[in-house]
């Protein structure tokens, strides 16, 4: 019996063979540049409904603090890394500044290395309910991150209100590569994420479950994708990148 990893298609003689490659990223100037998302509210927290939970899994190299994801027009949810290079996940509860959870893994990545992140949240409010992996490992609140909360909580408000990567509202723009950026209506598991992680090299997450958007920045079309920067899941969630140039579409990859 053949054993499949994660990224390979079974095939016999008479079935074409796809294979995987990662061979471009998204670079960020900080300046003006970023990725728009759309209005999509599948791409929000529970926006099906279904209780499952939520997730998201990104590649990024970077040097300085940044957002690296974040919703525009309300509270919602931000990724972003801090002064001190450690990465964060905060979601927003009823569109409301003052209620917040806070992720924080107690690791710096502004080392200039790619790294990939993964954020759990099961749409509850306790310590465990986000759950953060840092390059394969999973990290949790007293072991490896910090969980903080303010407010009394209510569940993340899902309006199709613009996401955007590298970029936030009020004008602060991202300063990293990003790569291979992904969105599930669902928890992912711990050897879900260790075969996202793969190693330390990207994998096709084509076959994952509840995947609600996949932008593979630039893949497989490199410069000529410009400035449409496709979403690989079957929900058309396309990004635009915007006030940014074809070269913006780097080779530099995980």
């Amino acid at each position: 019996m053949k054993i499949l990893k994660l990224g390979q298609m079974l095939g016999g003689s008479n079935t074409p063979r796809v294979t995987y490659k990662n061979l471009y990223s998204i670079n960020y100037d900080g300046v003006d540049g970023y990725l728009s998302l759309g209005n999509g509210a599948e791409l929000s927290p529970n926006s099906s409904g279904s209780g499952r939970g939520y997730s998201i899994s990104i590649w990024v190299k970077s040097a300085a603090s940044q957002y690296m994801f974040a919703y525009d027009g309300g509270q919602q949810m931000y990724l972003y890394v801090r002064w001190n290079g450690q990465p964060v996940m905060r979601f927003f509860g009823n569109n409301d500044v003052n209620i917040w959870q806070n992720f924080n893994i107690d690791t710096s990545i502004a080392d200039g290395n790619w790294h990939h992140l993964a954020f759990t949240f099961d749409l509850g409010s306790t310590s465990s309910s986000i759950v953060g992996y840092l390059d394969g490992v999973q990290k949790t609140n007293g072991s490896g991150a910090t969980y903080t909360s303010n407010g009394t909580w209510s569940a993340v408000t899902n309006n199709g209100n613009l996401h955007m990567g590298g970029n936030v509202a009020g004008g602060t723009y991202d300063v990293s590569f990003q790569d291979e950026f992904a969105i599930f209506d669902n928890v992912l598991s711990a050897s879900q994420v260790t075969d996202i992680y793969n190693s330390g090299n990207t994998a096709d997450l084509s076959s994952i479950r509840y995947l609600m958007g996949w932008w593979r920045m630039g893949d497989p079309t490199g410069t000529g994708a410009y400035p449409t920067i496709v979403d690989q899941s079957s929900n058309s969630n396309n990004g635009t990148m915007e006030n940014m140039a074809s070269g913006d579409i780097t080779t530099d990859v995980p």
